[in-house]
């Protein structure tokens, strides 16, 4: 498994959380996105794989990989929030660990 990858996990048992289904998702959309996704941009690109899964769930996740230092949120006052990942992943290894 890549050592980026395992420390994310780790990191996110280590603030007393789970690595979910639904934050798996996330964390996969985000190391794979080249852009800055709003939380809404995140969730469209989900719903079809994950129906159930909302956006205030998108939100909490977000906002805990950025508490993690995983992603930044780019904080707008006239637009919707982006989010960029700082942590970078080769995407054959993602795709086989994900």
């Amino acid at each position: 498994m890549d050592e980026q990858l395992a420390s994310v996990t780790n990191q996110i048992k280590h603030f007393g959380k789970r690595l979910t289904i639904q934050r798996r998702a996330v964390l996969r959309y985000m190391l794979m996105s080249q852009q800055h996704p709003t939380a809404k941009d995140v969730y469209h690109a989900l719903k079809n794989e994950m129906p159930s899964i909302t956006l205030s769930t998108v939100y909490t996740s977000l906002r805990l990989l950025a508490k993690m230092g995983v992603v930044k949120e780019h904080v707008h006052a006239d637009t919707p929030n982006r989010f960029e990942t700082l942590v970078k992943i080769d995407p054959v290894q993602l795709k086989e660990v994900m």
